[in-house]
């Protein structure tokens, strides 16, 4: 698929059919995230790979917004509140698990897999459930599965309302 088209293609899906995702398929959502840009090239997220439809259960009762049971959640995780790591860099930290999440998303909707990046979730509560060590913190979480639906896309700005040439309110022109 062309990576603009994905781009512009590509949805939040909050609804998903009951079909699984392959081992191999999710083998190549893991390597587009493994093959993400991330900061001193640390590699400093962690991924969990959430199969199982108790755990799944159970973690929608602490993921506000999700409701529908996916094929799959990833949950990543970065480095975080330990002595040697210092804000900057759990900042850094958080801008590559973010970067991540975007390939997750783009590789999966390559392969026709639906996806949603949550942020909003109880993260003590998961941390227990997946036995996540101190000094690592899930941060974001994406479901992922085939659609059982087609949103729409959503409106986005103008160029020129968004972008700027030189300095902020010198709108650019296309």
């Amino acid at each position: 698929m062309d990576l603009d088209k994905a781009i512009r293609e590509r949805r939040s899906i909050r609804r998903y059919t009951e079909q699984e995702i392959s081992t191999t398929d999710m083998n190549a959502i893991l390597d587009a995230a493994r093959w993400s840009p991330n900061s001193g090239n640390t590699n400093s997220w962690r991924f969990i790979v959430v199969t199982d439809k108790a755990l799944k259960m159970t973690m929608l009762n602490f993921m506000p917004g999700v409701s529908d049971v996916p094929a799959a959640i990833i949950l990543i995780c970065i480095e975080a509140k330990q002595k040697r790591v210092k804000e900057a860099t759990r900042l850094v930290h958080m801008a590559d698990a973010a970067i991540a999440s975007q390939n997750i998303s783009l590789s999966a909707h390559s392969m026709g897999i639906g996806s949603c990046i949550v942020a909003s979730f109880a993260d003590v509560a998961l941390r227990a459930l997946f036995n996540v060590p101190e000094g690592i913190a899930p941060y974001i979480a994406i479901t992922l599965g085939y659609p059982a639906e087609a949103p729409l896309p959503p409106p986005r700005r103008e160029i020129e309302e968004i972008a700027f040439i030189n300095e902020y309110g010198e709108s650019w022109q296309s």
